[in-house]
């Protein structure tokens, strides 16, 4: 059933969490989740894989509001490059024990298991090339940045937010994501910059 899988993972990740991928063991994530040991190699072949599913759990959730964003006939580019990165900062906060774990665990993941997460990781992250594609083509954003770098420095900057966001902190979760739109589009959009105070002077006493 969807349900006793949905919660052996859950069981994992809070597991994962609090002591690590190597220190937990199927035993312990079975009894969490109210199941014997068989019934957690029944629906999942090792941890490993339990390991690899917490992150295709995550990730399936960002591709599938990208891509409805990236769909949105109602939303100029810019506005598709906010909620692009509004609903990524809002689901680290929403699934934020998930990507904890993926970052501190990443590197347990089965070698052959890595095309897989690069394969979906890279689908994401042409969406919002794309869309920061299209906007310098239509003279929003400027033209002379590269999107590939872009696009990595928008991840970067959202990513790492999974180390200190706290979801019910001060500022929300969407206040963030706003905020860092706010950020970059400072420094991809057209707007010329105001002209400094010394310059300012020098025009009003002429």
């Amino acid at each position: 059933m969807q349900e006793t899988r949905d919660r052996i993972i859950a069981s994992a990740v809070e597991l994962f969490e609090k002591k690590g991928y190597h220190s937990t063991t199927i035993q312990e994530i079975g009894e969490k989740a109210g199941v014997s040991k068989g019934a957690v190699f029944h629906y999942f072949s090792s941890k490993n894989e339990i390991l690899f599913l917490i992150h295709e759990k995550f990730i399936n959730v960002i591709l599938n509001r990208a891509e409805n964003v990236l769909k949105r006939s109602d939303l100029g580019t810019a506005e598709k490059l906010r909620e692009l990165i509004v609903n990524l900062v809002e689901l680290i906060a929403e699934y934020k024990p998930y990507v904890v774990v993926f970052f501190q665990e990443f590197k347990y993941v089965e070698q052959e298991r890595l095309p897989l997460i690069k394969e979906k990781r890279d689908r994401c992250e042409q969406i919002y090339r794309r869309v920061l594609e299209q906007g310098m083509s239509a003279g929003e954003f400027r033209k002379d940045l590269d999107p590939d770098m872009v696009t990595k420095a928008i991840f970067g900057m959202c990513d790492w937010s999974h180390q200190w966001l706290n979801p019910g902190g001060r500022l929300t979760p969407r206040e963030i994501g706003l905020t860092f739109w706010k950020i970059l589009l400072e420094g991809i959009g057209r707007t010329q910059p105001d002209i400094d105070p010394v310059r300012r002077s020098m025009a009003i006493n002429l």
